[in-house]
């Protein structure tokens, strides 16, 4: 039997944290987590994608993302990006709960773990705070105790900022090239490359110019990596092979099969299932 892999093989640890500024977002393309997920947009993200919808993204914003959410955040070229990210594992936040004396600390997380993305917006203050606390669990020198110590005041402040958050404000599209995404964000299961320029009334050439100069990538190539990301969703969550090619929008099996091993690298049959309740 060929081994398990991972919803999104990057992440391995059941907690990951970072504080990057980087140019370029670090994975500009649609993609998912078995994970509890905050992202932060210190500044330079103008948007984020989560299941089909544009979410208003400005500096400050702070989304708390849905296991198993399609997701990615926009940010223009060139633009300054500067993030901080924590992914929480399922197992670790169910390790916490069960400590003695801690009552379900993180239950709230649970019922956050499906549905759509909720924002919070920090002021200067909690905006310090955050940083500060991410930049402190991260010091190099830290014990894992004093690591773990910075994380449990971090989810205290997380639980404090969503306790009454709601989900984020979707917006409209503004360049040609964000349009033809949503478009294909909203239709991927269906569309052809080749109706874009027609519902865009627009060359289908320039489109594509405009589209790559934008994203990096051809429309044609987004929308293969927008139904992959939607069939790992549907084959974490149990289902078939079979039931994931069709409700990730491909016609041929065969052509599943193939194109999935090629974009990740194994078959779909070996990433692994979430654990039945």
């Amino acid at each position: 039997m060929e081994k398990e892999i991972s919803l999104y093989k990057e992440i391995e640890e059941p907690v990951v944290v970072f504080h990057k500024p980087v140019t370029e977002p670090h994975r500009n393309i649609p993609h998912l987590h078995s994970q509890y997920e905050f992202c932060y947009n210190i500044q330079g993200a103008d948007g984020m994608f989560a299941d089909k919808k544009l979410y208003k993204c400005e500096g400050h914003d702070l989304f708390l993302i849905p296991q198993t959410c399609v997701h990615r955040i926009l940010v223009p070229k060139g633009a300054h990006y500067e993030r901080c990210v924590i992914n929480l594992d399922a197992s670790f936040v169910d390790a916490i709960n069960a400590l003695p004396g801690m009552e379900g600390a993180l239950m709230w997380l649970e019922k956050h773990a499906s549905g759509a993305p909720l924002k919070v917006r920090l002021n200067d203050l909690d905006h310090q705070k955050f940083v500060t606390m991410v930049d402190a669990y991260l010091y190099p020198a830290q014990t894992q105790q004093s690591k773990l110590s910075v994380l449990m005041q971090l989810l205290v402040f997380l639980e404090k900022q969503f306790s009454s958050a709601k989900e984020g404000e979707v917006r409209q599209a503004e360049s040609l090239a964000e349009r033809a995404l949503v478009i294909i964000e909203e239709n991927f299961r269906q569309i052809k490359v080749s109706q874009l320029s027609k519902e865009l009334y627009v060359n289908s050439g320039y489109l594509s110019d405009l589209f790559k100069e934008a994203y990096g990538i051809t429309p044609g190539q987004y929308l293969l990596l927008r139904k992959v990301a939607e069939a790992k969703k549907h084959l974490y969550l149990g289902r078939s092979g079979s039931e994931a090619c069709a409700l990730s929008g491909f016609g041929n099996y065969t052509n599943f099969i193939r194109t999935f091993k090629k974009i990740e690298g194994y078959p779909p049959g070996s990433l692994e299932k979430l654990d039945p309740l």
